[in-house]
């Protein structure tokens, strides 16, 4: 059930419809009961357990926000003007809706069920490895598809017009940024997976690297898997999404780094230079390619509602202007030279937005939240044996693009993304604890023989 959850969200228009939302969060909830049963490690009881806490003071303050008359001093003064205006009697509320829209607690059921989903199958080793490797065959044919799309339909979204972002590859989606993350996601693993294979090679010189029958094969699963992850990064290029293809790399460059540091050891001081060389140099590198050469990284629109978010997050910082709120606030916050094209329904940054709708601290709280489970993969990386170290590092390099470009798009908030980053981060925690469990478990003594004695047995 997850695995099709994961590779069947992102197929019908990134499932956006509450009627698909509606689909998975039920599939994954039939999931979710039924990996209760999956034994837990203390580490990942304790790792759960703070997820589903965090989760249940996220609802309590959404709960808070609709709840009349509670808080008056927080009170949206729409409903005091309404009753006024109207003659009505309608009880005050810190939200500006009378009641949770059904859109937020959809997204927020979904990411609920597909974590929980994600981790209870992270909590098999083999039912880890199969999830990774549906997730990178999965995202693959998804860009193979976009690569047909854009050349043989480049006017069509699947079966309908397409109305936006015509001449840039969207695979299944309707916005190209979420196609870049989506394929930035599956560039990852296939470049952690063919890196995995370099390493594996044994060879001196390259004249005797394809003399042994190991080494050919070896040498034949790294041409494949460069090829598919290739074939996914050239994808994402023709998305023409600067802040997918900027995350990307930087997430690309974790992964890598933690498979490197895992088998090399360096030392800390080189691990940090190489890595701030090698971002400068993408940094250079990207600077002069497509729209971000031509274009810079932001355009105007954006930065003024940035603007307008933290203007919402100063006049109510404490509880938010109330859960799936931002689209009926905004118009209040535009000014008269504001861009008027297009529909402002998302802020373009998923933090600003939940700091506008669910106040600071809630926000904080899940900065915090992901700071840590960021750290816990790429330390589960670190420790891994090899045969989980490829997964672990990519699904670290995928929390890196993820996190990043969430701070400026909205790419966590489309459910075919949110349902794939959610699984595969619940499956990287559960096997990261595992492993770092297994480190820490000591060894049994060696056995050691000692000269028996007149009638006695050797001892341990």
């Amino acid at each position: 059930m997850t695995i099709s959850a994961l590779s069947l969200a992102p197929l019908f228009f990134g499932s956006v419809d509450q009627l698909w939302i509606a689909v998975w969060t039920v599939l994954l909830s039939i999931s979710t009961v039924l990996g209760m049963a999956a034994p837990l490690e203390a580490r990942q009881a304790r790792i759960l357990s703070v997820f589903l806490a965090a989760c249940f003071l996220y609802a309590l303050v959404a709960l808070i926000q609709v709840t009349p008359d509670l808080l008056d001093r927080l009170d949206d003064p729409i409903w005091r003007r309404t009753n006024e205006l109207l003659g009505l009697n309608v009880g005050s509320r810190i939200s500006s809706r009378a009641e949770i829209p059904p859109v937020a607690i959809g997204h927020f059921l979904l990411l609920l069920t597909s974590f929980l989903s994600g981790f209870f199958v992270g909590t098999s080793r083999r039912n880890a490895d199969t999830l990774v490797r549906w997730a990178r065959g999965s995202i693959l044919l998804y860009a193979l598809y976009g690569l047909v799309a854009l050349a043989l339909t480049p006017n069509m979204l699947l079966w309908a017009p397409k109305l936006a972002y015509q001449g840039s590859l969207t695979a299944t989606f309707v916005n190209h940024n979420t196609a870049a993350t989506f394929l930035g996601a599956g560039t990852i693993l296939w470049f952690c997976w063919a890196y995995l294979s370099f390493q594996s090679l044994q060879w001196s010189s390259l004249r005797l690297l394809l003399l042994t029958p190991t080494n050919e094969h070896l040498a034949f699963r790294l041409v494949v898997r460069s090829a598919a992850a290739l074939t996914c990064f050239f994808s994402l290029l023709l998305t023409g999404s600067r802040g997918g293809l900027i995350c990307t790399c930087l997430g690309l460059l974790i992964a890598i780094g933690l498979m490197i540091a895992r088998k090399r050891k360096p030392k800390l001081g080189l691990v940090a230079g190489g890595g701030m060389l090698a971002a400068a140099t993408i940094g250079v590198w990207l600077s002069h390619i497509g729209r971000i050469g031509s274009q810079g990284l932001f355009d105007d629109a954006r930065w003024s509602v940035y603007g307008f978010c933290i203007e919402a997050i100063r006049q109510r910082p404490l509880l938010g202007a109330g859960a799936g709120t931002f689209e009926d606030l905004l118009p209040s916050l535009r000014t008269e030279n504001f861009n008027n094209w297009g529909v402002w329904d998302y802020a373009h940054s998923t933090v600003l937005e939940i700091a506008v709708e669910m106040g600071v601290p809630i926000a904080a709280m899940v900065v915090i939240a992901a700071i840590a489970s960021l750290v816990v993969v790429a330390g589960g990386a670190l420790q891994s044996e090899e045969r989980n170290r490829s997964s672990l590092a990519a699904i670290a390099g995928i929390a890196v693009l993820t996190y990043l470009h969430s701070t400026v798009d909205f790419s966590l908030q489309i459910p075919g993304y949110l349902i794939v980053f959610a699984i595969l981060l619940g499956c990287g925690l559960a096997r990261s604890s595992t492993e770092q469990i297994k480190l820490r478990k000591p060894r049994l003594p060696a056995y050691v023989g000692v000269a028996p004695k007149m009638g006695s047995r050797p001892q341990r």
